[in-house]
This record gives C-alpha cells, sequence and structure tokens, in this order.
C-alpha cells in the first residue's frame, strides 16, 4: 500500500511559529523532514572515550509494570555495561499520552533524544514530530550492516517507519492480532484443538458450539472494540479500509466495511461473541471462561501466566474471510531519534542498535510477548529456538509476510476522528445498531473533520 507524506497541518504550522517567537522559548527542532534531512550529516561521530554522554529515553513500557517494564531495564542495564561513558536517562510516559508528550516537549525545544513512538500514528508522528531520517543520518554500510546482520530486519517491518524512501525509525516492540484459544473448552465442545478456526465462519461456528456446549463459558470475544488498529486488520482481510491510500477520504462506511461489521454483529447476537469489556475479556481467558480470544500477540505472557496449571493456551493467526488471504495490521512501537546534537545522536543509535538486535529481540518476545522482527532467530539454539513457547508464536511470524501497517488519521482532529469510527463500532456490536446507517453516519461526520 503506497503512502504519501503530508506537510504540518496549519495548527501544527502556528504552533511551532508561536513557540518559536514566545519570550525565552527556543524553536522547535527538526527532524527528518526535509529540512532535517538536508542538514543530516552522512556518518555519525565516533561516540567520544574522554567524556560520558547522556542521553534522554522516553519509553511507554517503562510505564507499565510488569513484563514489559523489567525487561526494558534489563536491555537498558546491558547496554550501558557495554558503554560505560553513555547515560540513558528514562522517562516513563504512558502510551495513550507519548505523542502529546514529546510534541510538547518539542515545542519547548527539548525533545528526549530517543522516543519509543507508537506505530498506529506513524503518519501522526512524521506529519508533527519528524524523526531524522536514518539514512541520512548513518552512513550507508553501517546501517546496512545493522538491518541485515546475521539474521536481517523483516522487510515489512522495515516498511512501517518507511515514508517516501526516508526511514524515519526502526520497528520495536511489535505485534499483530492473534486468535489464543483454549484446547480445553475445545475438547468439551467437540472441537478439535489440533484445527483451530481458520476462517470468520469456522470461528463462529466455534464459538457457538463453546457457547452451547461447555458448561457456561463463553464462545469468542475480539479485543477491537476499543482499538482500531486491529479493527483495520479484520476491515483489511475483506478489502475494506478506514482510509485511502493518500489519507485524504474517509471510507470506513462502504459496502465492504459494512459486511465485516454486519458479520461481526451477527456473532453477538447468536451468542458466539461474548458482550464484555476488553479488561473483562482478558480475565475471563486467564480464568477458563472464555474459549478464544483475538488479540494482540504482546499480550501471551500474561495469557499464559493466568492458565499456568489450569488449561492449555493455543494461538493461531488472524482468521480469513473465505478465500481471502488474512490481512495482519500492526500494533507496536518503533524507535526514533529526535536529537540535533551529532555526539547525542550517535549514543542513541547505539542505543536503538542494541534494542533491536538479536539479543534484544530474543528477551523482548520471550519475556514481553512481542514478535521478534529478525525472524530468523525462532530457528537459531542461541536465541529462540529451544524457548517452550515458540509454537505459539510460529502462526504469528508466518502471517507478517502479509503485514500491512495501520492507518493514523491526519491533521488536528485525528483523536475526533478515531473516536467516531470506535463509537460507531461499539454501537453497532454491543447496543445492535444499523452496521450501514451507522458507519455512514460516522463517516459523513468524520470527512468534514478531516484537513481540507
Amino acid at each position: 500500500m503506497p503512502f504519501t507524506h503530508r506537510s504540518f497541518s496549519m495548527l501544527g504550522v502556528l504552533v511551532l511559529l508561536l513557540a518559536a517567537c514566545s519570550p525565552g522559548t527556543s524553536p522547535a527542532p527538526q527532524g527528518g523532514g526535509s529540512q532535517g534531512a538536508a542538514k543530516a550529516s552522512a556518518a555519525l561521530p565516533p561516540l567520544p572515550t574522554d567524556r560520558q554522554v547522556t542521553i534522554k529515553f522516553e519509553n511507554y513500557n517503562l510505564a507499565s509494570a510488569g513484563l514489559g517494564r523489567d525487561a526494558t531495564l534489563k536491555m537498558i542495564a546491558d547496554f550501558e555495561a557495554k558503554n560505560p561513558n553513555v547515560k540513558v536517562e528514562t522517562k516513563a510516559t504512558g502510551a495513550q499520552e507519548i505523542f502529546p508528550s514529546v510534541q510538547a516537549q518539542m515545542v519547548a525545544g527539548d525533545p528526549p533524544d530517543l522516543a519509543q513512538l507508537l506505530l498506529r500514528e506513524w503518519d501522526l508522528n512524521v506529519e508533527f514530530l519528524q524523526p531524522q531520517d536514518l539514512r541520512q543520518l548513518v552512513a550507508a554500510d553501517e546501517l546496512a550492516g545493522h538491518l541485515q546482520g546475521q539474521y536481517p530486519l523483516h522487510p515489512r517491518g522495515l516498511k512501517l517507519t518507511e515514508r517516501e524512501g526516508r526511514l524515519q525509525g526502526l520497528a520495536y516492540v511489535f505485534s499483530t492480532p492473534t486468535l489464543f484459544y483454549n484446547a480445553e473448552l475445545f475438547k468439551q465442545a467437540g472441537l478439535d484443538p489440533e484445527k483451530p478456526p481458520r476462517t470468520w465462519d469456522e470461528v463462529k461456528q466455534a464459538g457457538d458450539a463453546i457457547k452451547q456446549k461447555s458448561g457456561g463459558a463463553e464462545g469468542l470475544y475480539i479485543q477491537c472494540i476499543e482499538q482500531d488498529w486491529c479493527t483495520q486488520g479484520i476491515m483489511r482481510s475483506n478489502d475494506a479500509r478506514i482510509m485511502n491510500d493518500e489519507r485524504t477520504a474517509i471510507m470506513f462506511g462502504e459496502s465492504a466495511s459494512v459486511e465485516v461489521f454486519s458479520f461481526w454483529q451477527g456473532m453477538v447476537q447468536s451468542g458466539a461473541h461474548a458482550k464484555m469489556t476488553e479488561k473483562d475479556s482478558t480475565e475471563a481467558f486467564q480464568a477458563g471462561r472464555l474459549g478464544m480470544l483475538l488479540t494482540t500477540s504482546a499480550n501471551q505472557s500474561n495469557l499464559l501466566k493466568g492458565a499456568e496449571g489450569k488449561f492449555e493456551v493455543r494461538a493461531t493467526g488472524m482468521p480469513s474471510f473465505g478465500e481471502k488471504p488474512a490481512v495482519p495490521v500492526n500494533s507496536g512501537s518503533s524507535l526514533a531519534i529526535l536529537s540535533t546534537d551529532p555526539v547525542k545522536q550517535r549514543a542513541a543509535w547505539e542505543l536503538m542498535k542494541h534494542l533491536t538486535s538479536e539479543q534484544a529481540f530474543t528477551i523482548i518476545t520471550a519475556e514481553i510477548g512481542y514478535l521478534p522482527l529478525r525472524t530468523g532467530i525462532i530457528e537459531d539454539e542461541r536465541y529462540l529456538k529451544t524457548w517452550k513457547n515458540l509454537p505459539l508464536i510460529r502462526s504469528n511470524v508466518e502471517q507478517m509476510d502479509r503485514l500491512e501497517p495501520s492507518y493514523s488519521y491526519p491533521g488536528q482532529n485525528h483523536l475526533q476522528i478515531r473516536k467516531l469510527f470506535l463509537s460507531a463500532v461499539e454501537e453497532i456490536l454491543l447496543n445492535g445498531k444499523d452496521p450501514r446507517a451507522t458507519l455512514q453516519e460516522a463517516q459523513t461526520r468524520s470527512q468534514d473533520l478531516m484537513p481540507r
């Protein structure tokens, strides 16, 4: 799917101009846009050996207690041990707050040197934050050496942060929708856990069977009602989309989308799909009261921990609509360099390399649950080949070959548009509203909020 890069919205330009003119405020630094790329060095200087370099790293995994935070701290500590003249100052910011936090710091003239930015908002990151273009920042042979390495970064993963030839970040912790299922509930419902459902029709049949035959358990919950990135994958699997390639026209009210939500609504009405919240669905699955859960693969560790000693968790890839190929869409994040200081850029690049190495992806996958973007490491005993949970991620790794990036709405009204879409989804699935009328009304209202 082609991408087009849109220039700053008028609001973004006014904000930056006002910041530049305000007393005591420095203008926001430029990153990897046209101006930033023109000024970038073809080769970063080496790290100094006679003094310490301190860089600021804003990260949303650090804002969550448990596995994500622990694994991140472990990787940073390992980096500092290998680079004793680099000090990493971390800032923990929740995933939903990371974009406004970094944008505010840019306006104040003091952005983090390295930031973990959401991939589902990548077009917004490019539009408003302008991360450095790695192809302009890093010498070509050094960049190629890291991207390839012994086990190259998956080409579909690299595409997630590429716009108009600029590589403005590297995908980091990353996942696609995965169908987890309870093998014991499958058996109770007369289903074969060795043959998980492959199509949405089969998912509905399995959900109905579990609901009717497993002693009160729910059949299915799709954790995409509150998350538009996941919903986009289901829509794309039926040749539907939320927006056109140029990001100028809203399309989630078109016929292909209506078909998706009509089918989904039918699963809710038949009882195959439970009526509950996302949080409740995770708890229900962990407790053995939910047969199937379509969710991010990043939830794997938590699901396994909850099910330990109670039932066997299995997983398969995204279901398809008949013979149409399933099209997974990504969640997760990328690492982006925002610094304009060459020495800090070098230190940030070294940390970025460390966090996207074979060793790092082994930790990211085994200890958190995200996908290894250097997929070859699953066949290497030094990394993930002997990992006990490897069978749970194989289908997810395989579907990366069909991966498409998730879209973010452009302009200053992007959050309002997302809310309109997700509100329409909730009205259809949980309140039984007419799919066509509800989606088309939301589409019309959303188009009015798009940049002109």
